[in-house]
């Protein structure tokens, strides 16, 4: 029994075992099976990929056509948007205004950008009116631009069968142009492989976004008159080379040269305006320490604008504008005197109040910083008599900003015209030295405009004179002017005619510092005089030499200087720092000095002096005297000065050294 158990047990491994191996079998012919099956299948896709026909895999003719149409409209339609942006919404400025300089402001040769806003007129293109300008644009150059693809042209001919129609969207985000136009091509052997009908192109530039910005800015520019304001703060500064109002104790007459003021006050504007900022957008803060420019120079133009725009206003020398100031003599302004003049003439006082009217153009640029997409409008700024005045221009027709600049007019001399140049010497008492003078810089003004006509040449062209002959622009009432250092400027009156000749006659001066000028007093002791003793540092005097006289031929000849000599007042305070007198010869002066310590008279000087050439010219020190009287009465000090002129001739007026 054991014998069988022990077989069975035997058979029944031997049965098992054969079962393992009969399903491990089994399970690699099925592995077997799906690895061909997977191999078979990559076969077949392989077969299949290569077996793409290659037509398949290139854009079908219909797709070459449209994309040669939609290559064009992009084309078209970026070179119109920038055209809208560089001249304010135009793509073709208008005739009228691209000629009239009083209607655009010129940034290149060939580009103007026309005014939105002109005094209180406004002009500014609406969207839709801009949208059509794109669609007639789009209209106009599509069809050429697909022709003049050479590879187009190669392959395919066209048959329209509708107008080209365009349909642009102006839209928050971007623009989107859209145009029908139903064309039929056919290919070289005449066969028609498509035919295509509506296009579509689109473009990323926020149009609406830039002119929306523009539209608030120039909308608030016209109640606010921001722009006017910032120039009128400018001229409030008081520059010292833009003079506004002003007071001082001096009997020199201040003067300021009206080019420098101008020069100056454009300078000002330039700098300045392009700081402005519009509150919302984008913009680098001003420095914590510039607090004017942070109270005054971000605008809240009070609508909400996208802070992916930026802003920027600009002004520059170059741009036409109308300058002007009054009171102007010539070509310089000058304070007014009060006093000087008998019963107060030992005080003097130097007042000025000068009116300007500017009127000049801005240029503002709306960025949108997504696309760096710009759009430019400008629009004019009016200050008449110092206030902000937008008005009515045609109310001021000579303050309408002129297409003629300075340059133009220069350009247009024609009427042929001799200057010439003298030295002249004549003190009145028998000497009369009148004799060429070369190298004198000569210039031509007629109203507003300035022309540089050059420097006179000594025996011009051999011809025995100084000067020369040139072109003058025509002018009924010019000023013709003669300036060379070391002598007074000399300027006449011109009436452009052709072959008159103007004769500019320029006296030598000699410029003495203040530091060489030096004020004794002495202090009159009934019939005797004090020591010479300078002034104290409480003590000022007015030191006024004035020349007139009148000449063989009845011509005034006139010369008047003034000083004023304090050891505790600063030399710019008081009026300069030097002294103007005649020089080539001995001149006679009236001398009057009045001195003060604090608001009392305490001395002076009356009388004529004459000043010798042959002195003054090697002099070290200028030593003026004056008599000076110590009392408390009024009496007596009313007296002394009703009697100054004849008390004077007690005492030397001047020591040269």
């Amino acid at each position: 029994m054991n014998k069988k158990r022990s077989r069975f047990i035997l058979d029944s491994y031997n049965s098992s075992s054969f079962n393992n191996k009969k399903g491990q079998i089994t399970i690699f012919i099925i592995l077997g099976i799906l690895m061909l099956l997977a191999l078979i299948l990559v076969i077949a896709l392989k077969s299949e990929t290569f077996a793409f026909k290659t037509e398949e895999i290139i854009p079908t003719e219909k797709g070459k056509v449209e994309n040669f149409i939609t290559t064009c409209m992009d084309q078209i339609g970026e070179d119109a948007l920038f055209k809208v942006g560089v001249q304010s919404g135009y793509i073709e400025v208008p005739e009228d205004i691209f000629k009239d300089g009083s209607k655009n402001l010129k940034i290149s040769p060939m580009n103007v950008v026309p005014f939105w806003a002109i005094g209180p007129n406004t002009y500014v293109p609406s969207l839709d009116e801009i949208k059509e300008e794109i669609d007639t644009y789009m209209e106009n150059n599509l069809r050429e631009c697909l022709f003049g693809m050479e590879a187009f042209q190669e392959k395919y001919n066209l048959i329209e069968k509708s107008d080209i129609t365009a349909d642009t969207k102006i839209v928050e985000s971007k623009v989107i142009f859209n145009v029908h136009w139903d064309v039929e091509i056919k290919n070289k052997a005449g066969e028609v492989v498509s035919e295509v009908i509506n296009h579509l192109v689109e473009s990323p530039v926020k149009l609406k976004r830039v002119y929306d910005t523009a539209v608030t800015i120039l909308q608030k520019e016209m109640g606010d008159l921001k722009l006017e304001d910032i120039a009128q703060d400018l001229l409030a500064l008081d520059h010292p080379n833009v003079p506004l109002t002003g007071i001082e104790l001096k009997c020199s007459k201040k003067t300021w040269d009206v080019n420098k003021v101008e020069e100056t006050l454009m300078k000002m504007l330039r700098i300045n305006v392009r700081e402005l900022k519009v509150q919302g957008t984008e913009y680098v803060d001003f420095p914590e320490e510039l607090t004017y420019y942070q109270n005054h120079y971000i605008w809240d133009v009070g609508e909400e604008i996208n802070d992916e725009v930026s802003v920027m206003f600009n002004f520059d020398e170059t741009y036409p504008y109308v300058f002007a100031v009054t009171p102007l003599a010539g070509t310089k302004m000058k304070s007014s005197q009060l006093g000087g003049t008998d019963p107060i003439n030992f005080l003097c006082i130097q007042t000025w109040k000068f009116t300007y009217d500017l009127v000049y153009p801005v240029l503002v640029r709306v960025r949108d910083e997504t696309t760096n997409y710009e759009f430019n409008f400008a629009f004019t700024v009016h200050l008449i008599r110092n206030t902000p005045d937008k008005g009515d221009a045609l109310a001021r027709p000579s303050l309408i900003i002129p297409s003629v600049t300075a340059d133009d007019y220069c350009k247009q001399a024609n009427v042929p015209m001799t200057v010439r140049t003298v030295e002249l010497i004549e003190n009145g008492e028998g000497v009369s030295f009148y004799d060429d003078l070369g190298d004198v810089n000569v210039s031509f003004t007629c109203l507003r405009y300035k022309c540089d006509l050059g420097q006179t040449t000594y025996d011009y062209s051999g011809l025995g004179f100084a000067g020369f002959n040139t072109n003058f622009p025509y002018c009924v009432g010019g000023v013709l002017r003669g300036e060379k250092e070391g002598y007074k400027e000399d300027w006449e009156r011109v009436v452009t005619r052709a072959g008159d000749t103007t004769e500019l006659n320029l006296v030598p001066i000699i410029k003495v510092p203040l530091s060489k000028l030096k004020v004794v007093k002495h202090t009159s002791l009934g019939n005797n005089l004090g020591a010479a003793t300078e002034l104290s540092v409480d003590e000022t005097a007015l030191v006024k030499l004035t020349f007139a006289k009148t000449n063989e031929t009845q011509n005034l000849l006139e010369h008047e200087v003034d000083a004023i000599i304090s050891k505790g007042m600063d030399s710019q305070l008081i009026g300069g720092d030097e002294l103007e007198l005649l020089a080539s010869a001995d001149f006679t002066y009236y001398l009057e000095i009045m001195a003060f310590k604090d608001e009392s008279f305490v001395g002076g000087y009356k009388g004529e002096v004459k000043i010798p050439w042959t002195q003054l010219k090697n002099a070290n020190e200028l030593t003026f005297h004056i008599l000076s009287k110590e009392t408390s009465n009024e009496g007596e000090m009313f007296e002394f000065m009703t009697n100054l002129e004849q008390l004077s001739k007690n005492i030397p007026a001047l020591e040269i050294k």
